[in-house]
């Protein structure tokens, strides 16, 4: 007794060669995608592990609050975060609030008063500075008031950092009055 010994259906252990081929291919054609999906993947993840420099500069988002008609707020204290400082440059002209506060969002109806920087104390060559990373609601005055008696108003502040010192709000301590005599 003969088999029929065609290509397409000669049989090895039960299989077609036909469909060997195509499993085959399938695999090679798959372990190829995969591969280029890899090197891609290799390439981004090269790239990504590359340590970038810190930016010198940066504005943070530290608070935002929508305040109703006729309402007042305290605004929280905030910092920049990590070594950077408040830059030395006034970016809420004609509002009470340090240097590197920035007063954001729908404002025109808010009056903002932050009557204090958080610092923390350098001692270079024995002279002692102060260096402004941020607000201090605990010391002074921390508030926003929405004037408007109809609406209601958005209130963001912002802080401007640097880790620059050139740039950076640094200021020398305050020193006591003198005792009158």
């Amino acid at each position: 007794m003969k088999r029929h010994t065609s290509p397409k259906t000669v049989r090895s252990k039960g299989r077609p060669i036909r469909g060997r081929r195509l499993v085959i291919a399938g695999l090679v054609a798959t372990a190829a995608s995969a591969g280029v999906i890899a090197a891609g993947a290799g390439a981004a993840s090269a790239s990504d592990t590359t340590p970038q420099p810190a930016p010198t500069s940066k504005t943070v988002e530290v608070f935002r609050e929508n305040i109703g008609p006729l309402n007042s707020i305290t605004i929280p204290s905030t910092s920049c975060g990590g070594n950077y400082l408040l830059e030395n440059t006034d970016v809420s002209p004609g509002r009470i609030v340090p240097r590197g506060v920035e007063i954001a969002g729908d404002s025109g109806w808010i009056g903002t008063t932050i009557s204090h920087s958080a610092y923390r104390s350098h001692q270079p060559n024995t002279a002692e500075v102060w260096l402004h990373h941020g607000t201090d609601a605990s010391t002074g005055v921390s508030t926003a008031t929405n004037w408007d008696p109809f609406n209601s108003h958005e209130l963001v502040v912002k802080l401007h950092c640097t880790i620059d010192w050139s740039k950076a709000n640094i200021t020398l301590p305050y020193s006591d009055p003198l005792p009158f005599p």
